[in-house]
């Protein structure tokens, strides 16, 4: 991999043919994460809120494969 600098606002990054088409799918995908939260502000979340949101999206997902599964428990 190589990485060039064309100008202040451009950088070039070239890689193998080996990283294939989901490897570049998924560089730029996070080079556009990276273009679209640059200015997002940073904020500091509690160990505490992470987890109640961790358990609330598990228990979500947890229910929508019961329904989809047809569980009963």
């Amino acid at each position: 991999m190589t990485v060039e600098i064309i100008d202040k606002d451009h950088i070039a990054i070239k890689v193998s043919k080996k990283i294939g088409k989901a490897g570049i799918k998924r560089l730029t995908d996070y080079a556009r994460y990276l273009e679209v939260n640059k200015d997002a502000p940073k904020k500091k979340v509690s160990k505490k809120v992470i987890k109640e949101l961790a358990d609330e999206i598990t228990t979500a997902a947890w229910e929508k494969l019961k329904k989809k599964r047809g569980f009963k428990w």
